[in-house]
């Protein structure tokens, strides 16, 4: 079949099976190592700082110093899926509730809006909660909260003093966290 077309169609023939064969070794090889190759280049700095702490003199003042800094960053985790990040955000915030000594009277999860409008982008997830407690609870739950890894702010916190105690406050409170989509 090739003998009976002229020169300058055998070379159309040669291109297109060229530019099909570097189609597919991009496809098949090429687009799925550089799809993870962010993944693998975060974990690899991670692991190379944990390398490196470990490879630290403990007596040795900077690491000491670096080692007090760490403690001091609170620590959130990356969002995941809202079906997933909702419940965890949901049940580590009634463990810190319990933690704290306030007892909430609701506690519901609430779908928020999209951060931005492509897919990429992330969705804001509330938690909204009510109940009583004393002043030095809410306190102590607002001190807590950056240890929460799924909970990235505190949105809305409404505090109503009780009319026959004034001791105890009613509370209402929205906490918010990012899901990916």
């Amino acid at each position: 079949m090739l003998e009976k077309l002229n020169a300058k169609e055998k070379r159309t023939v040669l291109i297109s099976a060229i530019a099909c064969g570097l189609m597919l070794l991009y496809f098949l090889v090429l687009e799925p190592l550089s799809r993870d190759w962010g993944k693998v280049r975060s974990q690899l700095a991670a692991a190379r700082e944990k390398a490196a702490l470990l490879k630290m003199d403990p007596k040795d003042p900077q690491t000491q110093r670096q080692k007090r800094l760490l403690e001091m960053v609170p620590v959130l985790e990356m969002p995941a899926p809202d079906e997933r990040q909702g419940p965890l955000l949901q049940e580590t915030f009634t463990e810190q509730l319990k933690k704290a000594g306030l007892v909430s009277r609701r506690l519901q999860l609430v779908r928020g809006r999209a951060l931005r409008t492509d897919a990429s982008g992330y969705l804001v997830l509330n938690v909204q909660s009510q109940g009583s407690g004393t002043y030095q609870q809410i306190i102590k739950l607002l001190e807590d909260l950056p240890q929460n890894g799924y909970c990235a702010g505190v949105q809305k916190l409404v505090l109503k003093a009780d009319r026959k105690d004034r001791q105890k406050l009613d509370w209402e409170m929205t906490v918010f966290t990012y899901t990916a989509r």
